[in-house]
């Protein structure tokens, strides 16, 4: 069988944080507008987005059978930190906002309708607001880049829980049977292959390229099988793959993780979006200006959806990776997906309004990416990852349908750049305490010990400066 993708020769990933496909893009084809691309051809010709009559009930009794007070859906958010606070994430908790109080169940009786509810847990003034859904004008960027090349409105985060199942299912194809980040995180738990440990021992180039002067990678600091100092030059800043976009010298393999702490970027709730959105400007600016653009594919999603509001409900029949996750932790079967996210793939060889779902019957989720990093760089099965989530994923290969590359190139103007971070003394997200615990262990120090001399953004910060660490290190 041959290799796919022949056109390209750079695959390139950004993954931001924690929100929805209908948060961020529902949207995206509202007021009768339609995608000019549909793929597969066969499937649904209008994109799965919002409509003004979809809500939420604010009242816990409407499980019980109260009438409903309904939360509607709200076309734009007030503000760019919408939803704050940062709604909860775990997996119990996305359980409650899938299925409210009742078991999971493959018909239940108000599925994705515990948003509201679920997120009042968090003390916030407005639980309402988790219902408040971007319009486009608020995130130009992201939904130009939707528009212009592809979108998937059927991409689901692979395990409804948190970031590091999540990301490590985008870098392992397995969570190894964990579904949350734990209490704290221990990479050790976590002590799997990755997709860069097999593009190493195959001699195929690869970066991780993280916007950060302080903080280490939170990829490399998640798997310890990356700790190995032969492997620093690897892990590089921004700015570097910048320099690479500009040189035409881009592995063939990159992963570009945005700031999480110092200015995030990362859009995860509250952070700023805007933030997010100049750090996908720069990315599309190296990326198009690049002497390798045509042979290039830019992919851009996100771990998981943060209780970030979403209508359509995650689908079952996914594949357990491997004998830890059947069963896993608390006894989930890793036989469901988790909660849609935003992807949008970019690459002159796709066109303009494409959206796509998976051709195979299987959804898509982020062993996507490393089925198609299989395929195209032809990676034998004994060296794979051996993952069976990664096995039955669907690749990207039908989205690039153009068999020349587009000559135009969207025009995409540069975002206001009047956000602000949060405040030093803000206290750290799930994410951000991952980092500080996850280093602690690769410190050699106790990662719960650690934590609880650390409460807020700045404690995390002198963290990190008393131990000078390039991402590299």
């Amino acid at each position: 069988m041959g290799k796919i993708l022949p056109q390209v020769e750079h695959i390139v990933v950004v993954m931001l944080e924690n929100r929805s496909l209908d948060n961020m893009l529902g949207w995206l084809y509202a007021d009768g507008s339609a995608p000019a691309v549909i793929l597969p051809s066969s499937s649904a010709r209008q994109f799965d987005g919002l409509h003004a009559d979809m809500w939420n009930p604010v009242n816990a009794g409407y499980f019980c059978g109260d009438p409903p007070q309904k939360a509607m859906v709200g076309r734009g958010t007030v503000c760019g930190t919408i939803p704050d606070p940062d709604p909860e994430e775990t997996f119990d908790n996305v359980s409650y906002q899938l299925y409210g109080p009742q078991t999971p169940a493959a018909a239940p009786s108000w599925p994705m309708q515990g948003f509201v509810v679920n997120y009042a847990t968090t003390n916030t003034a407005d639980a309402t607001q988790v219902m408040q859904c971007h319009d486009c004008c608020q995130i130009p960027v992201l939904a130009a880049l939707a528009r212009q090349y592809a979108v998937s409105d059927a991409w689901f985060a692979p395990v409804p829980s948190q970031t590091w199942p999540n990301r490590a299912f985008a870098h392992a194809g397995t969570s190894n049977g964990r579904i949350n980040n734990g209490s704290p995180p221990d990479p050790f738990a976590w002590d799997v292959p990755t997709i860069y440990n097999v593009l190493q021992a195959i001699g195929s180039s690869w970066s991780v390229y993280s916007d950060t002067l302080l903080t280490p990678s939170l990829t490399r600091t998640m798997f310890p099988k990356l700790w190995d100092p032969l492997l620093n030059a690897h892990f590089s800043r921004f700015t570097e793959f910048v320099d690479a976009c500009a040189c035409d010298t881009l592995p063939a393999y990159s992963f570009i993780e945005p700031c999480f702490m110092l200015q995030p970027n990362d859009q995860h709730p509250p952070h700023d979006v805007q933030a997010g959105e100049a750090f996908l400007h720069e990315i599309w600016t190296a990326v198009s200006t690049s002497p390798g653009w045509n042979r290039t594919l830019l992919i851009i999603t996100y771990d998981e959806h943060g209780g970030c509001y979403d209508h359509v409900l995650p689908p079952a029949g996914a594949q357990p990776p491997d004998a830890a996750s059947a069963p896993g932790d608390g006894g989930f079967g890793f036989d469901r997906f988790g909660v849609r996210v935003p992807a949008v793939l970019v690459s002159p060889y796709i066109a303009a309004g494409t959206v796509f779902r998976s051709a195979s019957g299987v959804p898509c989720d982020h062993t996507s990416i490393l089925a198609t990093l299989r395929d195209w760089i032809g990676i034998a099965p004994a060296d794979m990852l051996p993952s069976k989530r990664i096995a039955a994923a669907p690749t990207l290969e039908q989205v690039l349908t153009l068999a020349t590359a587009r000559s135009d190139l969207p025009s995409i103007a540069v975002p206001a750049a009047n956000w602000q971070p949060p405040p030093m003394s803000t206290p750290l997200n799930d994410l951000q305490k991952s980092l500080v615990s996850g280093s602690a262990r690769r410190f050699g120090l106790d990662p719960a010990t650690t934590l609880n001399g650390i409460q807020t953004r700045q404690h995390a910060i002198d963290f990190f400066k008393r131990r000078p660490t390039k991402v590299n290190s």
